[in-house]
Parts: C-alpha cells; sequence; structure tokens
C-alpha cells in the first residue's frame, strides 16, 4: 500500500491552491484597505460575504459532483433542468443573502456607528452578481472538466472554490466599491 496515493496528491494539491489563494486575496484586501476604510461597516459585510460566496460554490460544486458520480448528470449533457435549476438557485441565493447582509450592515451602522448609509445595502448586491457572474460559471466547469479527467472534484474543489471565491469576491467589492 503507497502512503501517498492518487487521492492524498489531489488533496494535498488543492490545498496548496487554497494556501496560495488565501495569500491573493489577503495582499488584495491589504493593498486597497484605503479605498474600503472609507465605508463604515465595510469590515462587518466582508466576512459574511466572502464565507457566503464559498459556501454557494461549494453548495454548487458539491451538488454537480454528487450526480455525476450518481449518474444523474451526464459529462457531455451540461443543459439539464437539473443543472439549469442548480444554477438558478446559486444565483438567487447569492442575491437574497447579499441583500441580508446589505440590511444587516445598513442596521449596524446605523445603530452602532449613527451613520445613514443607505448605499451600503446596494453594495453588496452589486458586488454579489458581478462574482456570481464569474464564480458560478467557473465552478462548473472546473467541476465537469476535473471528472472528466479521472479526478475527484469532491477532492480538489472545496478549497478551490474557497480560494477563488475569496479572491473574486474581494474584486468584486471593490468593483462596487468604485461603481458607488
Amino acid at each position: 500500500m503507497h502512503i501517498i496515493d492518487k487521492n492524498f496528491k489531489e488533496m494535498f494539491t488543492s490545498e496548496l491552491v487554497s494556501i496560495f489563494g488565501g495569500l491573493i486575496a489577503g495582499t488584495i484586501l491589504a493593498i486597497y484597505t484605503d479605498k474600503i476604510l472609507i465605508i463604515p461597516g465595510i469590515f462587518i459585510l466582508l466576512p459574511g460575504f466572502l464565507e457566503m460566496k464559498n459556501s454557494i460554490s461549494g453548495s454548487l460544486t458539491a451538488r454537480i459532483s454528487a450526480g455525476l458520480h450518481l449518474g444523474f448528470i451526464k459529462v457531455h449533457k451540461r443543459k439539464t433542468k437539473l443543472i439549469k435549476g442548480n444554477l438558478l438557485a446559486a444565483f438567487l441565493l447569492a442575491l437574497i443573502i447579499s441583500l441580508v447582509l446589505g440590511l444587516i450592515t445598513f442596521a449596524f451602522n446605523l445603530f452602532v456607528f449613527k451613520a445613514f448609509m443607505p448605499k451600503i445595502i446596494i453594495l453588496p448586491l452589486i458586488a454579489g452578481v458581478i462574482s456570481s457572474i464569474v464564480e458560478i460559471p467557473i465552478t462548473v466547469l472546473v467541476t465537469f472538466y476535473l471528472f472528466m479527467k479521472g479526478h475527484d472534484p469532491d477532492y480538489i474543489m472545496g478549497p478551490f472554490i474557497t480560494s477563488l471565491g475569496d479572491i473574486i469576491s474581494i474584486l468584486s467589492l471593490l468593483i462596487a466599491v468604485t461603481i458607488i
């Protein structure tokens, strides 16, 4: 029995990707701290937004991967009702939770900082749309690609999506800050 088998190599590599992705996301956040600090309560919004995007994409990956393993989803038939439903659900969840995060941040700003900032409600919505448009297709394509190449997406996609989601979410928040 080999101590380092195929599954271990896949998991180890994906964890390394996760570490470097976290470093990239943290570096981007550190570089643009001056833009982020001008908005009161943004640090209340940031952890929830990052976790939301990672949870939604992780669940989407798990559902597609399970469908591929069980045979409900075929590798070469990507435009099925099941996949479209999962994509729509992921996008709608991102919008709804972005709105809730915006409302919570608005209330926190109002009651704790005494700052009336209604734009903080729109900020996560814009960022949620941008990050979902980018992240959801990448999630689906990479899951299918890994499965077709003989890898188990369950081992690889969790850390990959976490890293990718952090980077895309921070960039989308910065874009949304620039827009607003």
